[in-house]
């Protein structure tokens, strides 16, 4: 009887993680651009890194690069605003995304740029924004 009432309770504190309201579940929305920051958006996350892959042949994800971690820019919840400045020195990189994290520190999503690209992730990052040719 003992063994069964602790399966039980195991079991229902399990099941009660699982029926948690997916409005206190963290979520990795989107990446962006918006001068002078990358803009990641989500819910209850804990942490948003930057990561880019550096340009080159062959290269494998061990060699990708950590830019940094943007900072939480409103009230942390649901709807969540990260920002990373752009760095001053432009980087010669194929892409940019981001991973978001949980309470716990798990991944719980990694959004890429649209850009894509050395010459689009240049342009979009740290192109002339004043119309001229």
């Amino acid at each position: 009887m003992r063994h069964s009432l602790l399966i039980f309770s195991v079991l229902a504190l399990g099941l009660q993680g699982l029926s948690q309201p997916s409005h206190q579940r963290a979520i990795l929305r989107s990446i962006g651009i918006k001068r002078p920051n990358i803009v990641a958006r989500g819910t209850n996350l804990s942490k948003v890194e930057v990561w880019a892959i550096p340009s080159g042949t062959g290269i494998t994800p061990d060699e990708y690069m950590l830019v940094g971690t943007a900072k939480l820019q409103n009230v942390a919840g649901q709807h969540e605003i990260w920002v990373f400045p752009i760095t001053s020195v432009p980087l010669s990189v194929t892409d940019i995304f981001a991973k978001g994290f949980d309470a716990q520190g798990r991944v719980v999503g990694t959004k890429w740029l649209p850009q894509q690209g050395v010459t689009a992730i240049y342009d979009a990052l740290w192109g002339d924004q004043s119309g001229k040719p």
